[in-house]
């Protein structure tokens, strides 16, 4: 057995901020995922994503230390939101340098939970020992092993700590530990949300098919009836891959290659829609990927690109030149973008958010295979029309991104773009209410800045052409008793309780949870950002400290001592 002060589940941003403030606190700490990479979504994807940004330095600590770092190489503002701008590669580069600066951190990557262990209660002459009897609300230990299905799998373990934290994007901790937790709408009944639980009255309507002439089923549509208004379901938000692309000419471009085991059969619903489309280009976002923000900011091709580019600021000129991305603004100047993939709703986005982590990365290869073979005909095959090959000749794949951790071949992301997943039961639960009205909690331990935003959860075929969405939210402003506006479709600030991220007192004492954490899912729509979990890592990072120094389990903490530790961190706890 090898025992560490912190246990940390999950090798996302919000685990490893929250391990290197324990590391620097001279703490061991054992970072624990069944991936075989670091960096959750931001090394696996997702270059870009909003931070708030009324503010600057809105977060401090680690946190500001790695969006710093990363300004240095991509060149945007450090100040704004463009911070959180970047090729994964450059992620990933900050975030192994700071880990490697850390003595006190050791990986245990590509490892899956078998066992969490629980300590027993002990008696002395039949009666419980009132100094270990609330032992049995703690977990004592964890078993894991590698995982096979991985190329390169971990060599597996049993880990004993003093505190736990789950920082996973699915909540696999708290599952395995039998800690409570939601996943999906809960109904509008329960916190007496407006907006929560399925919507049918709010569709999103498309004209592109998943039927086809015949009035069938494509293999991506689906008739499954939308739920009765305010009901619960276990549906969870659209998820899909996010990328890293280029259009530069050379050996940086992979183009888009078959993924293996290709099979022209299985794309016979993308050659229709070529075929019947006929002008499918890169740009669009339902049948193949938009490239939208360019990765890095190139001062002298932005001169030269931005009519105006004298007349404006360095802020405004770093905000135009990141989103020239017409056809034509991407053709003159050529560059990596962040892209955006196809969002996959329904059935499988839910089973992802609960399953095992060998489902987890089976799913990932049928996702992958679907979206790179589905570019790869739309690219090279003659299958489909001469226009539409020409619209994806000069786009690919990077050579310098995802070259050792990647998804069926180089160059692919290492991680699907996963919106929400189990959510814990905490003392308290943030909702609708909260976040719209900016409660500032007495025990906020961060603060972050999103508006309501649900992507579709359900996708509903149209006999004989066309699709039906269900999932958005599409808030609006309205008036409090008082007659006041309340704008629930703004970027609202929302703070994070210390209450929010442990579980009620007697459940598992010694579990802190960073990323899941105590929400409802309307809530949850707006706490969901990387840049705000960084931040709710990092505080949990402090709590986890708190916790080791007072001998007092994570659960049963008082919020002064911990208010003191992120006030002399320098973070921002509150809104005001």
């Amino acid at each position: 057995m090898r025992k560490f002060d912190v246990f940390v589940h999950g090798a996302t941003p919000s685990g490893i901020f929250s391990a290197i403030v324990c590391a620097r606190a001279g703490k061991s700490v054992v970072i624990q995922a069944p991936e075989s990479s670091i960096g959750g979504m931001i090394t696996g994807g997702l270059g870009i994503t909003d931070a708030p940004h009324r503010f600057k330095n809105w977060a401090g600590g680690v946190v500001e230390e790695f969006t710093d770092a990363v300004s240095s190489i991509t060149g945007y503002n450090a100040s704004s939101f463009l911070q959180w701008n970047f090729p994964p590669s450059v992620a990933h580069r900050v975030l192994s340098r700071m880990i490697r600066a850390e003595p006190n951190i050791v990986l245990a990557l590509g490892e899956t939970i078998t066992q969490v262990i629980r300590n027993e209660i002990v008696d002395q002459d039949g009666q419980p020992d009132s100094a270990v009897a609330e032992r049995g609300t703690r977990i004592a230990a964890i078993a894991t092993e590698g995982c096979s299905w991985l190329r390169k799998p971990g060599k597996g373990g049993l880990y004993a700590a003093k505190v736990y934290i789950d920082a996973s994007y699915n909540g696999g901790l708290m599952a395995a530990a039998n800690v409570p937790w939601r996943i999906g709408r809960e109904a509008a009944s329960q916190f007496g949300e407006d907006y929560a639980g399925a919507n049918p009255g709010c569709v999103t309507e498309r004209t592109y098919d998943v039927v086809d002439e015949k009035g069938n089923l494509t293999k991506y549509g689906g008739w499954r009836a939308f739920e009765p208004k305010g009901s619960a379901d276990r549906r969870s938000m659209a998820m899909g891959f996010r990328n890293c692309i280029t259009n530069i000419p050379g050996d940086s471009n992979l183009r888009f290659p078959a993924p293996p085991g290709f099979d022209i059969r299985d794309f016979s619903d993308e050659v229709r829609l070529a075929q019947k489309a006929g002008s499918i280009r890169i740009n669009t976002r339902e049948h193949a990927y938009r490239p939208i923000y360019r990765a890095t900011y190139d001062a002298e091709k932005a001169k030269l690109a931005i009519p105006n580019f004298l007349q404006l600021g360095e802020q405004e000129r770093q905000n135009t030149w990141l989103r020239l991305s017409s056809i034509k603004e991407m053709t003159e100047y050529r560059d990596k973008f962040s892209a955006n993939g196809s969002d996959i709703r329904g059935e499988v986005s839910s089973e992802y958010s609960e399953a095992t982590d060998k489902r987890r990365h089976e799913i990932r290869e049928f996702l992958a295979y679907r979206e790179l073979g589905r570019l790869h005909i739309f690219q090279q095959r003659f299958e489909v029309p001469q226009v539409v090959r020409r619209n994806f000749s000069m786009w690919g794949l990077c050579a310098d991104e995802w070259q050792d951790d990647y998804i069926l071949t180089p160059g692919w992301p290492s991680e699907l773009y996963q919106r929400e997943g189990r959510r814990l039961v905490g003392q308290v639960t943030i909702n609708f209410w909260h976040a719209v009205y900016e409660v500032n909690w007495e025990d906020s331990i961060a603060v972050g800045q999103y508006i309501l935003d649900s992507k579709a959860k359900t996708q509903t075929a149209r006999p004989f052409g066309g699709t039906k969405f269900e999932g958005h939210l599409a808030v609006k402003t309205f008036q409090d008793a008082n007659g006041a506006e309340v704008h629930a479709g703004n970027a609202n600030y929302i703070t994070v309780p210390l209450r929010a991220v442990v579980p009620p007192v007697g459940e598992c004492d010694n579990l802190i949870v960073s990323w899941g954490i105590s929400a409802s899912e309307v809530a949850f729509t707006a706490i969901r950002l990387e840049p705000f979990l960084s931040a709710v890592g990092e505080a949990c990072g402090h709590v986890a400290l708190t916790s080791l120094e007072m001998e007092v389990s994570p659960a049963k903490l008082s919020y002064a001592p911990v208010q003191n530790r992120l006030k002399k961190a320098g973070l921002t706890i509150t809104r005001f």
